[in-house]
């Protein structure tokens, strides 16, 4: 009898060890799990913050060209200090809003909190007759914009516009209108907001 319970209660043990291992493994595979997906979300939501960040600076881009095209006759130009011949080194352009200002300047437009800011180049197209020589004689520029958010994540969109649409830098943009009714009511959209090129989005996150 004595033989007959040691058996048993090793048995017991046994079968407690093994169930208890099985346990263990269980919830670490389900910590694995809930870590995987906290992960992933917010990856997904540093993406996010670095694709609204350039989608901004490419906004904020067009507006700084919007406000400062020469019109003259029929002939619409950008200023040629804008670009450089064949885009060989973009033009540093600290008057767009918030352009290259980090995360803790007074500069920065997004809330600190968020870890975002852009970067924003022009770039002449490569169509352009003045494309070498660092000269717009067409009217139509490249903006690319990259955003920056947390956890080195990274996003860059390309927009080309073309100014020939451009009535007036005194027009306000329309917004918030009825269809083709800008606020003033002047019925005409005289913004650059004529895309010629699908927009693009590129992510590196993670870091560098």
């Amino acid at each position: 009898m004595r033989r007959t319970s040691v058996r048993e209660r090793g048995n017991a043990l046994l079968v407690a060890l093994i169930a208890l291992t099985g346990l263990i493994s269980l919830a670490g595979i389900t910590v694995l799990s809930v870590q995987g997906g906290i992960a992933t979300s917010a990856s997904d939501r540093f993406n996010a913050i670095a694709l609204y960040s350039a989608e901004s600076g490419a906004a904020a881009g067009m507006d700084f060209l919007r406000k400062n095209i020469t019109i003259s006759g029929g002939s619409r130009k950008f200023p040629s200090t804008f670009v450089s011949a064949s885009n060989a080194a973009p033009p540093q352009l600290p008057d767009i809003p918030g352009n290259n200002k980090l995360p803790g300047d007074a500069a920065n437009l997004f809330a600190p909190q968020l870890q975002a800011w852009y970067t924003v180049e022009i770039l002449n197209n490569r169509n352009d007759p003045g494309y070498a020589t660092g000269t717009d004689l067409d009217g139509d520029l490249i903006i690319r914009s990259t955003g920056h958010g947390p956890d080195g994540a990274t996003a860059q969109v390309e927009w080309e516009i073309n100014g020939n649409g451009a009535l007036s830098l005194s027009t306000p943009c329309p917004s918030y209108a009825q269809k083709d009714m800008a606020e003033n009511g002047a019925g005409a959209n005289d913004c650059l907001s004529t895309v010629n090129a699908t927009s693009t989005a590129t992510y590196r996150p993670g870091g560098p």
